[in-house]
């Protein structure tokens, strides 16, 4: 059994015992980790800059557990600042502005893409730099706040190949 499918028995199980399960490690790029909630965070990245560029996205898939739960807030060392937003078309005209929260629907999954939710970066430190990754903490309405590592992408990097919502599934 794959660790993030044995990380899921886990969770569910301490849960049927009542013992806590919070997990906080950073795993690998690319691995699921399992919040308290039963939320899985999977597949983080990120492309990597261009040039100069003082601000970046993350895109992630969240899958909720046996309660719902909403994507709250953001935070990472790397940059200034760090807000959930969407795009959306105003009139044929691609905008972004930021949302007070994603909600994670009970066992269904949430996709951040290009082009629909995303995690945008604002006043970068440091250039993201393809093949290396960064911490992303990531704050839930019901969930303790989680940590994953962001892998970052080069630049033509697209989103994984089941992703045609841009919004939730």
């Amino acid at each position: 059994m794959p660790l993030s499918r044995f990380a899921a028995v886990c969770v569910a199980l301490a849960a049927t015992l009542g013992l806590p399960t919070i997990v906080h490690a950073a795993p690998a790029a690319g691995v699921e980790m399992v919040a308290d909630s039963g939320v899985v965070v999977h597949e983080a990245w990120a492309r990597a800059s261009a040039g100069a560029a003082t601000t970046g996205a993350v895109y992630v898939t969240l899958i909720g557990g046996d309660q719902p739960d909403t994507l709250v807030g953001v935070s990472t060392p790397v940059a200034d600042a760090a807000e959930v937003h969407e795009s959306i078309s105003d009139n044929g005209v691609m905008k972004m502005r930021p949302v007070s929260g994603v909600a994670i629907p009970m066992h269904g999954k949430v996709m951040l893409s290009p082009g629909g939710y995303h995690i945008m970066l604002m006043g970068l430190k440091q250039k993201l730099t393809a093949g290396q990754s960064f911490p992303l903490t990531l704050r839930f309405a019901h969930a303790a706040p989680m940590t994953v590592d962001v892998a970052v992408q080069a630049m033509g990097h697209g989103a994984p190949m089941d992703d045609h919502s841009h919004m939730k599934m």
